[in-house]
């Protein structure tokens, strides 16, 4: 009975090592960049040396040549609360323009002690939600906007980000620190095509 045992265990671990010879063989370069079988029907794909993924992010000096990047005629925010510059021109995946407008970090009213308050607008072609935002909000409201059906998210009081379409274009406005909703409609109302808009 004992031998009996011996033989099997024996016999067992003698399974399992070529079953573990044949799984770690199958990660070995062996086939140059080759699919290779393994054990159970799943092959695994060898990595290729020094593969460099392009990035999605491109970084302009000017609204227009990331505009014509994406071959967008944008439509930007024409007015803005009061110390509101470009700080970044940059297009994402080639379908997303995005413009990040920053507070003066000295001035009252907007300044968030994280280093400046930022507006953070994105349009787009594509369909759906751009903004980016993973943020839970308090309230969601939607209300017309001279005839365009603009979504507010953000608290009772305040508004963190607004999103809307005109025009065949996909908008979004989100305000680090946070707006009245006045404030946000003015904005949206004053979202203008212009031929030229620079840093």
């Amino acid at each position: 009975m004992t031998t009996k045992i011996k033989i099997l265990l024996v016999a067992s671990l003698v399974c399992a090592s070529i079953g573990l010879y044949n799984i770690v063989s199958a990660e070995a370069p062996a086939n140059k960049g080759e699919s290779m079988p393994v054990i159970g029907g799943i092959s695994v794909e060898a990595a290729e040396p020094n593969v460099i993924m392009p990035s999605p992010v491109h970084v302009f000096t000017t609204v227009q040549q990331a505009a014509d990047y994406i071959n967008i005629k944008p439509q930007m925010p024409k007015l803005l609360p009061v110390g509101f510059n470009i700080q970044s021109v940059i297009t994402i995946e080639k379908d997303i323009l995005q413009v990040v407008y920053v507070y003066e970090p000295s001035a009252k009213p907007y300044y968030n002690k994280a280093g400046g308050a930022l507006i953070i607008y994105r349009t787009s072609k594509l369909t759906g939600d751009i903004s980016g935002d993973h943020k839970i909000h308090k309230v969601i409201e939607t209300e017309s906007v001279d005839g365009t059906k603009v979504t507010f998210k953000g608290d009772k009081n305040k508004v963190y980000l607004v999103s809307w379409m005109k025009d065949g274009q996909n908008h979004s406005l989100e305000f680090q620190h946070p707006v009245t909703r006045d404030m946000a409609t003015a904005i949206i109302r004053n979202i203008v095509e212009e031929k030229s808009h620079t840093k």
